[in-house]
């Protein structure tokens, strides 16, 4: 194939779930053999690269455009402006490398309304990532129809945007997202991993990974821990003070413990550690019901743990009751009481469904992933 501009509006390095997710499929498509280049808002200075910052195999060999950095951070109109100035960026850089004489396929992974829309005006033929199903516009219409062909992460978006669009179903791919099993597919026992991150060897602990963001509809977590004093909640990806910026008229419980953003390379730890493994969801939210493809999702299929997830068309894309438990989505005391009958069942009844969600998660790998998007995009290329 030939090069491949992976273009993402994201700040990178970062710990944020779709920066991990675009170094690790920039990765999975450089052991495919890619001549693959990311390029990126330089919107901080960059102290350490990807692959240290991941502990990725192979290096990424990234370009950092200039753009208006300070407006990323000025509230929604001053990130539009930041993110337009990338889109301007962008699109000069690819057209002076044309211009150059180099041929190249470029590769938009739009996980907001700014990395896609100047690829029209792109020298190179372009393939598009989406991970939500965009409004009807004419904005849209001109990228979507323009481009060889899409990806999305699950087949509700794919049908949106079947229809919104007038696409043909060939142009749409789904793909969900990864695991790396180099990472999380050697866990550790309980004891070990509590041993080594100094928690209490008795405590009953459930747990949630991941970062705080509104749309995942966090007020469950508050509620449950409420409705469940006899266990711990552990939340790793924030703090007491940024869950009560959110919520600030609930009370946080004592037994829901804040850890804090954690470094990647640790989080196999804490998912081996806990006695249960918690997914948000909320019909609240159209991503969180209907969009998402949580990465933390098949984290934990590949832990060993059981799973307590929302009941929502998005996750049972990718696991069924064999697999996990479900509660239903924005009910507390429906996810207080399926926890305490996971509880109370013996652990072999309990290690059935987590070894049925270990073997579905094998076919989530990031190499898998890649190889699954390479095919299709030969296949575009040749229409």
């Amino acid at each position: 194939m030939k090069k491949v501009y992976y273009i993402a509006n994201a700040r990178m390095p970062s710990e944020r779930a779709h920066a991990i997710q675009i170094a690790k499929m920039c990765e999975a498509l450089l052991l495919e053999g890619v001549d693959l280049t990311l390029v990126v808002p330089k919107r901080a200075f960059v102290s350490v690269s990807p692959q240290v910052f991941y502990g990725l195999s192979r290096d990424i060999s990234v370009v950092y455009l200039p753009v208006l950095s300070r407006a990323y951070g000025a509230g929604k109109i001053g990130f539009w402006i930041g993110s337009l100035s990338f889109v301007f960026s962008y699109l000069a850089f690819l057209w002076s490398r044309f211009l150059r004489g180099e041929r190249a396929l470029g590769y938009s992974i739009d996980m907001d309304q700014f990395s896609s829309i100047g690829m029209p005006l792109s020298p190179y033929p372009y393939m598009m990532e989406l991970h939500d199903a965009k409004p009807h516009g004419v904005l849209y219409s001109i990228v979507l129809r323009g481009a060889l062909g899409i990806v999305t992460i699950n087949s509700i978006i794919r049908d949106k945007l079947a229809v919104r669009f007038s696409l043909p179903a060939e142009k749409i791919l789904v793909c969900p997202n990864g695991i790396d099993f180099s990472r999380f597919g050697n866990p550790v026992t309980r004891e070990i991993a509590r041993e080594r991150l100094a928690i209490p060897l008795e405590a009953k602990i459930a747990l949630y990974a991941g970062q705080l963001y509104a749309w995942k509809g966090l007020r469950q977590l508050i509620e449950f821990a409420e409705r469940s004093p006899a266990l711990d909640l552990y939340l790793v990806g924030g703090t007491k003070e940024e869950l009560a910026s959110f919520l600030p008229e609930l009370a946080i419980p004592n037994n829901l413990i804040c850890i804090g953003k954690r470094p990647y390379a640790e989080m196999p730890l804490w998912l081996q550690a806990a006695d249960m493994l918690i997914v948000l969801g909320t019909k609240d939210n159209e991503y969180s019901y209907y969009h998402t493809s949580p990465m933390k999702l098949f984290e934990y299929m590949s832990a060993g743990v059981p799973i307590l997830a929302a009941d929502t068309p998005a996750i049972r894309e990718v696991a069924d009751e064999s697999e996990v438990w479900f509660y239903q989505p924005d009910d507390a005391a429906d996810m207080a009481r399926v926890a305490d009958g996971i509880f109370k069942l013996g652990g072999s009844a309990r290690a059935i469904k987590s070894a049925e969600a270990n073997t579905r998660a094998q076919g989530y790998s990031w190499k898998k992933r890649a190889e699954k998007v390479l095919a299709y995009t030969r296949v575009s290329a040749s229409r």
